[in-house]
C-alpha cells in the first residue's frame, strides 16, 4: 500500500511522543514493504534540503518527506472575524490536495492536525482516499488539548459548550495556553461560546469523515465515545516501540535509589511535584532527562533555583535508551490524564518499574504493586510517600522489577495498523464501486 502519514511536527523540531511515534511507524511500515511518505511542516530553522526526521546513524527504509505550510508566526484574526481560522487553514488544504493528486496514496494516516487543518479528513473523503486518525490526545474535543482546567485540575470532559467557553476565556487570560492561535484572549464572553461551538462542529466533522479512529488507550477511547464518537469506529490499539533499542542494566540494592524522569520538562508533566517529593526522600538521587534551559524558560529557572545537590539535570538526550541506564525507577507525575505515554513503555523495555499518577492512560499502563506504584494525581505528599517506600525497601524495588513485562513491539503494532489500513482501503473501494460520493 501507499501510505501517507500526516503530522503537525517531526524531529528535530520537537521530540514529543506523537512525533517520535510517527517517525518510527513510518520506518516500520516501510520495512514491511509499504511505500510510505510523511507530510509535516518543516521548522523555520531546518534546511530545505535536509531530511531532518530520520536518524542518520543507522540504516532505515526509504521514506519520502513532504513539506506542509508552517503556521509558525501566523497571527490569528480577532474572534468574530474568522473564528475557524484556528483549526481550518486554506494554505494547508491546498498543499494537501496537491499531495493527494501527486502522490496518490491508498490511505492517509492523520497523526495530528493541530496547527494544520481540520478539513484534511474531508479532503480525503472527497477524493475517495481512505483515512485513519490516531487520537494521541484530547485536542479535537478540548481547546487546551489535555482536558486540564485553568484552576489546575483535570477536567471531566466537554459536557457543554458553555463549560468549554468558560475555560476557553479563562485559560487565555490566566495562562495563555489555549491552542487556538491566540483568539481566545480577544473574545468577549458571548463570542467565546460561538467560537467554541464552531470549533466543536468543525472537529466533529473531521472525526466523522475518517474511516477509522485509533485510540492507543482504553481511557482515551472511552472518553471520546462518551462525548460523541461512534464506538464502532474507534479502534483501541496500543502503540508499539522498538524494544530492541533498550536493555536492562540491572539494579544495585546496596546503592542510593536512583529516581528518574524522562521527557519534556513542563509544568503539566508535573516535574515540580517530583522535584519537591524527591527532595524529601532520604538515600535517593533524582535524575531529570529532557531539554533544560533555565536561562530562557521560567519554569526551568524555578526548578533550578529549588533543586538540591541530589538532583541532576541531564538535558536533552539523543539516544532514547540513555535515561533508563541511570535510574532504578521512572516517575511520570503528570497532572493531566495522559494517553499512552511512550516513556512508560520505554522504561518497561528497560526493566525499570514506574511510579505514576492514578488517572487516565498512565494508571492504565501501570499495575499498582506489580510493576510500579501509583499515587493521587497532583499530590506531592503521596508521591513522596511512594518514593520513600522504594528508598527504604530494596526488596520492593526488586519485586516490581520482576513484575515488569515487555511492552508491545513496534513490528507487531505496525502489522496491526497495516491490517487496519487494508480494511479501510477495502471499505473505501467498495463504496467507490457502488458509485457513491468520493469515487476516484
Amino acid at each position: 500500500m501507499r501510505v501517507l502519514q500526516v503530522a503537525h511536527a517531526l524531529p528535530p523540531a520537537t521530540y514529543g511522543g506523537t512525533e517520535l511515534y510517527t517517525r518510527d511507524l513510518a520506518e516500520a511500515l516501510a520495512g514491511r514493504g509499504h511505500e510510505v511518505a510523511v507530510a509535516a511542516p518543516r521548522g523555520a530553522d531546518e534546511s530545505s534540503g535536509s531530511d531532518p526526521c530520520w536518524e542518520s546513524d543507522r540504516e532505515r527504509p526509504a521514506v519520502e518527506t513532504f513539506d506542509l505550510p508552517d503556521p509558525g508566526g501566523e497571527t490569528a484574526p480577532a474572534v468574530g472575524e474568522r473564528p475557524l481560522d484556528a483549526v481550518v487553514r486554506p494554505a494547508v488544504d491546498d498543499r494537501f490536495r496537491d499531495l493527494l493528486a501527486e502522490w496518490d496514496p491508498d490511505v492517509v494516516h492523520l497523526q495530528h492536525v493541530k496547527h494544520l487543518s481540520a478539513t484534511l479528513p474531508s479532503l480525503c473523503e472527497s477524493q475517495g482516499v481512505a483515512s485513519v486518525a490516531t487520537l494521541h490526545d484530547f485536542w479535537t474535543i478540548c481547546h487546551r488539548e489535555q482536558l486540564y482546567r485553568p484552576e489546575e485540575r483535570p477536567c471531566s470532559g466537554p459536557a457543554s459548550v458553555e463549560k468549554c467557553a468558560d475555560c476557553y476565556r479563562r485559560a487565555a487570560v490566566e495562562d495563555g495556553r489555549a491552542t487556538d492561535g491566540g483568539t481566545a484572549g480577544r473574545a468577549s464572553d458571548d463570542r467565546a461560546v460561538d467560537v467554541v461551538a464552531r470549533r466543536d462542529e468543525a472537529l466533529r466533522e473531521a472525526l466523522s469523515a475518517t474511516n477509522r479512529l485509533v485510540a492507543p488507550s482504553r481511557f482515551l477511547r472511552d472518553t471520546f465515545v462518551a462525548f460523541g464518537a461512534s464506538a464502532e469506529r474507534v479502534e483501541q490499539c496500543r502503540n508499539g516501540i522498538r524494544v530492541e533499542r533498550f536493555e536492562d542494566t540491572g539494579f544495585d540494592p546496596d546503592s542510593r535509589l536512583r529516581i528518574g524522569y524522562a521527557g519534556r520538562v513542563t509544568e503539566r508533566k508535573g516535574v515540580h511535584l517530583l522535584a519537591a517529593a524527591a527532595g524529601e526522600v532520604e538515600a535517593a538521587d533524582l535524575h531529570i532527562f529532557g531539554r533544560f534551559d533555565p536561562e530562557s524558560d521560567d519554569y526551568h529557572a524555578r526548578l533550578a533555583a529549588t533543586a538540591d545537590e541530589a538532583t541532576t539535570f541531564h538535558g536533552w538526550y539523543a539516544d532514547r535508551a540513555t535515561p533508563y541506564r541511570e535510574m532504578d525507577v521512572l516517575v511520570l507525575p503528570s497532572v493531566w490524564y495522559e494517553n499512552s505515554p511512550l516513556v512508560i513503555q520505554e522504561a518497561f523495555a528497560s526493566g525499570v518499574p514506574v511510579v505514576t499518577a492514578d488517572v487516565g492512560g498512565m494508571a492504565e499502563l501501570v499495575r499498582d504493586g506489580e510493576d510500579g506504584l501509583t499515587f493521587p494525581v497532583g499530590d506531592a505528599d503521596g508521591l513522596r510517600d511512594a518514593l520513600s517506600r522504594l528508598a527504604r525497601n530494596a526488596d520492593l524495588v526488586a519485586d516490581l522489577r520482576d513484575g515488569v513485562t515487555e511492552p508491545k513491539r513496534l513490528r507487531d503494532h505496525a502489522a496491526e495498523i497495516a491490517d487496519l489500513y487494508a480494511d479501510c482501503v477495502g471499505a473505501s473501494e467498495a463504496g467507490a464501486g457502488e458509485g457513491g460520493e468520493g469515487s476516484r
